[in-house]
């Protein structure tokens, strides 16, 4: 594996696969955020400050707590929520930072950023994936669901 650890390195965050962010600001109320969260089929939206900086992520784990704690969906803002504690990337620091996080935190979602440090999108555990299944392909087996193992398919007696 050391020339996979060498490869994240050496790539940039920029030949991810990014998804386009779901932007939200600090007071948008939860339900907003939740409808449009659904829309895009992404798990999480960005808040952002003034000139589409980063400043929090609001995930299905933060309306999970809004949710535990009886928060009103309709009147309580995302800020209220949000992880401040998330993880911002440019895109040209290595693939290494996203892979870290995530083996090292358990990191899903990562903002990544140009380098004045405006949202371009959001990347995280998905694209890692997407990433290895296309650049090494022969280490990762794909199974359809529902088939027979191959190795459970014998031929012959």
């Amino acid at each position: 594996m050391v020339g996979f650890r060498d490869d994240l390195e050496h790539e940039s965050i920029s030949t991810l696969p990014l998804r386009e962010a779901i932007v939200v600001h600090a007071g948008t109320v939860i339900r907003a955020a939740v409808a449009a969260m659904r829309h895009q089929s992404l798990g999480c939206a960005v808040i952002v400050r003034v000139g589409m900086v980063p400043a929090g992520l609001f995930t299905e784990k933060s309306l999970i707590k809004a949710l535990v704690s009886h928060a009103s969906l309709d009147d309580h803002p995302v800020s209220q929520y949000a992880d401040t504690s998330f993880l911002s990337v440019k895109g040209s620091e290595p693939i290494s930072r996203v892979w870290d996080a995530i083996c090292r935190d358990g990191v899903r979602f990562v903002c990544v950023t140009d380098d004045d440090g405006r949202l371009i999108g959001v990347t995280g555990q998905r694209a890692i994936a997407e990433y290895i299944a296309e650049y090494f392909p022969q280490q990762v087996m794909v199974q359809r669901l529902g088939c027979t193992p191959w190795m459970q398919q014998r031929e012959g007696a």
